[in-house]
């Protein structure tokens, strides 16, 4: 992937918001901000703060941070003050400055969650490069640092905890990029979010052109989300099933830079 990819994905973003009301979607950890092993140490770069900025105070454009993340985390990592929506917890929460949504399903859920959680971070704790990161409405186990044989480890340990949560149909698991997630097992997923969000932008601002940047599995509910209306653009390898593609958050700042309103 190179700076021709970038510019043939802000050609194809200029041209389809052209005559329709560009609304840009993009996950956040891997796609707008690079993965560090600590995810709490995961920031948005200023730039890319700026840009993001820029898009969401233009009438012809409405930006949109969707999230595995908790809503009020991203919320605060992302911190552009201008209108935007946010879709935290793979789209469970979903806010703007005009309305808020919560799936109803999200409290029986977070009760089982709370229970497996403590042990499931002792577990952890004992492995190597291993630990817990707990979003309340998911749990995640990461193993970014650990050997092969920590991560299977740390996989083995979730899953010996959730198993009986699986087996109901009352969690699921979701994999990711050396990580592998708990989560309610839900009809709900961040393509959901995309048509939440795409209905009531079009509802304001009339035809909208959807645009969805992701980097990883989680992402391909987006993709499919915005397939035959708008465009996919992947961020990394990892996901499949994009249109278009680019090399990371470095790419995707230029492809921001690319389509972003001259600042005044």
């Amino acid at each position: 992937m190179s700076a021709a990819d970038v510019q043939l994905a802000a050609g194809r973003i200029r041209a389809g918001a052209a005559h329709r009301h560009l609304l840009l979607l993009c996950d956040f950890d891997g796609t707008l901000s690079e993965f560090d092993v600590d995810p709490q140490a995961v920031r948005l770069e200023p730039v890319r703060r700026e840009l993001l900025a820029r898009l969401a105070g233009s009438p012809q454009s409405t930006v949109a941070i969707v999230s595995g993340r908790r809503l009020e985390d991203v919320k605060q990592r992302v911190g552009l003050t201008t209108d935007v929506y946010y879709a935290g917890s793979h789209g469970l929460e979903i806010e703007s400055a005009c309305e808020r949504y919560r799936h109803e399903a999200l409290p029986a859920s977070e009760a089982l969650l709370r229970q497996i959680a403590d042990p499931l971070a002792a577990d952890l704790a004992a492995i190597d490069g291993a630990f817990l990161e707990d979003k309340r409405h998911a749990l995640v186990a990461h193993f970014r640092a650990a050997t092969a044989d920590g991560a299977l480890r740390a996989e083995q340990a979730l899953m010996r905890h959730a198993k009986p949560h699986l087996d109901s149909g009352a969690l699921r698991v979701m994999l990711g990029a050396s990580m592998i997630e708990l989560i309610p097992n839900i009809d709900w997923h961040k393509g959901s979010a995309v048509a939440w969000i795409l209905e009531r932008v079009t509802r304001a601002h009339g035809p909208a052109w959807p645009v969805y940047i992701g980097d990883d599995l989680t992402d391909e509910d987006g993709f499919r989300a915005v397939q035959d209306v708008g465009l996919s653009i992947a961020a990394s390898a990892r996901a499949a099933g994009a249109e278009l593609a680019v090399d990371g958050p470095g790419e995707v700042e230029a492809l921001l830079r690319a389509i972003a309103p001259r600042s005044s």
